[in-house]
């Protein structure tokens, strides 16, 4: 091959390579928005992870949420989840709660997308409503929720006590904050947050407790919130 057919390949090929890199690079960069919101590379990837993996979690939690509710004398409740992802606990909690109105808020219009499609499937949309917001400027008025539940989405959070603080706005007197994450230590290793420990200088006295744990060590923890009422 001569050297002059050479450098017209390798230019060639340069021009594809910058080509492909330019058409690649909005997928990149949600890829990447997606890494840093719910540990996956898009929302179907996280559909499907999460409803293989995480199923018996979520039927869980909605009856934790439930039972919350049910304590607290709450007969058709208004609730606020943080980071709904696909929509899995969204559907189990419009299931188990005939009378509830249920708000999403999440930062990936993907994960939006994905969640309103499942419910709307599911017939539940008209108890629901999606938002696109950040949970550290909830765009709420004061005192409207009963309950809020997260999870798996506060180790995420770059201001996990800018987030509590907006949550315990939004919740009413008596309400209650429902987080499900992994420990402190993961959110630290993962993302760089604090998690859970940034509720502490917003509620008074959470309550933690081992939600899935393996012997003595705690795979996912809960932590309960309480606003005065």
């Amino acid at each position: 091959m001569s050297a002059r057919r050479s450098i017209v390949l390798l230019a060639a090929s340069g021009i594809v390579a910058a080509g492909a890199a330019v058409a690649l690079r909005p997928v990149i960069d949600r890829t990447r928005r997606s890494f840093a919101t719910s540990s996956s590379p898009g929302a179907r990837a996280y559909d499907l992870l999460a409803g293989a993996v995480l199923g018996s979690y979520y039927d869980d939690i909605a009856a934790d949420c439930a039972a919350t509710l049910d304590s607290a004398g709450v007969q058709s409740p208004s609730i606020l989840e943080i980071g709904p992802g696909p929509g899995h606990l969204a559907e189990r909690l419009l299931d188990l709660l005939p009378g509830a109105r249920w708000t999403g808020i999440d930062i990936d219009p993907s994960m939006l997308q994905t969640a309103d499609a499942k419910l709307r499937r599911r017939d539940l949309a008209d108890r629901a409503t999606l938002v696109e917001a950040d949970v550290a400027a909830l765009p709420f008025a004061d005192d409207v929720f009963d309950l809020a539940v997260t999870s798996f989405s506060a180790h995420h959070w770059p201001d996990p006590g800018a987030g509590f603080a907006e949550i315990r706005r939004v919740l009413r007197p008596g309400g209650v904050a429902l987080v499900f994450d992994f420990p402190v230590a993961w959110g630290r290793f993962e993302t760089g947050s604090t998690g859970t420990d940034g509720a502490h200088a917003v509620f008074e006295a959470p309550q933690t407790s081992t939600f899935r744990g393996i012997g003595p060590w705690a795979v996912v923890r809960r932590v309960e919130l309480a606003k005065p009422g």
